[in-house]
């Protein structure tokens, strides 16, 4: 049976798994229904190279199309009722991070999909990366010690973006990937201690626009994330030290290096880790085989972190992991 596949949302991101499903189509037994976007002549394109429908409204696709999956591929501000939508139609969903700026919310879509008892994936990308794969093969059976990461960058166009109170800010919106990574490689979070500074993009975003975050891990190891929005150059690096090993990821060049036991390694990853991500979705909901590696429930744990290193970033404190503080990161602190 053909599955048919919505997208809502067809800029930014969503133009990259656009173009992945061109890519691998042929591959499998989907077909693109329809797409929704608010610039309704984005949503036309989108659409019609691809024998689709276009909407205008992500509801109306949702309740017009007879979907099988739906990719939501939205800023943070509007993720949840597509979600929810989707889950009282039994709908398989691919979401884009974050999953949301109100972690009451995420938490209640959360039960909705578990209720429903659907797929649902969330695109942090850097879990199909071949260098944290790599990584992950290299550190089996040792305890990580400590890990630092650098993610530096300019802002981007969106005018959305630039404002706290529809992105996030740039820890839940951007470096979200980073803080994720850091749960996936050394697990869960138990407290972080921050700040930040807002000296360079004064007039350009409404939020700290650098910040430092360390992290206390369950399992005892420490990390630390370096954010800033205001860097003319790219930067997302990822250096890890463990028992007998040291690692050096650059995931904008996709290398791995450091020492092993005291041997050298080197590792040349690729940039397929959208495919990767992609194609893990759509062989999941063809009910081929199932690698989704961040499932809905997982990635509100990471929304939990990065709220509590925002606040602890703006504080300038040490805030204890919002996982143990059940859920007094609520919609009050969000909208500070």
């Amino acid at each position: 049976m053909t599955v048919s596949v919505g997208f809502i949302g067809a800029g930014g991101i969503a133009s990259i798994h656009l173009e992945t499903f061109d890519a691998v189509v042929d591959g499998y037994d989907i077909e693109l229904a329809a797409v929704a976007d608010v610039d309704e002549e984005r949503a036309r394109t989108a659409a019609d190279s691809r024998d689709g429908t276009a909407y205008t409204d992500g509801e109306e696709l949702i309740e017009s199309e007879p979907l099988d999956a739906l990719v939501v591929a939205v800023p943070p501000f509007a993720h949840g009722s597509y979600e929810r939508m989707a889950a009282a139609r039994d709908i398989d969903l691919f979401i884009e991070k974050p999953v949301g700026l109100s972690l009451d919310r995420a938490r209640e879509t959360a039960q909705h999909v578990e209720e429903a008892g659907i797929l649902a994936q969330v695109g942090y990308v850097c879990r199909y990366g071949r260098i944290t794969e790599r990584a992950l093969e290299l550190l089996n059976g040792r305890r990580v010690g400590h890990i630092d990461s650098t993610y530096w960058v300019s802002p981007p166009e969106t005018p959305w973006w630039c404002e706290r109170t529809r992105s996030g800010g740039q820890i839940v919106e951007q470096s979200t990937h980073v803080y994720d990574l850091h749960r996936y490689l050394a697990g869960e979070v138990t407290a972080a201690t921050g700040s930040g500074t807002d000296r360079v993009l004064v007039d350009s975003v409404d939020f700290q626009d650098a910040t430092s975050v360390t992290l206390e891990h369950e399992s005892g190891a420490v990390s630390h994330v370096s954010s800033t929005c205001a860097s003319p150059v790219s930067r997302f690096e990822v250096r890890i030290t463990a028992e007998n090993a040291s690692l050096e990821l650059d995931y904008f060049e996709h290398s791995l290096s450091g020492s092993v036991d005291g041997e050298p390694v080197q590792f040349e990853g690729a940039g397929d880790w959208y495919q990767r991500e992609f194609e893990a979705f759509l062989r999941a909901i063809s009910s081929e085989s199932t690698d989704v590696r961040s499932e809905y429930d997982d990635a509100v744990r990471t929304l939990e972190l990065t709220l509590t290193a925002r606040a602890a970033a703006e504080a300038g404190n040490r805030t204890e992991s919002s996982s143990n503080m059940s859920s007094d990161i609520s919609d009050r602190e969000i909208n500070l």
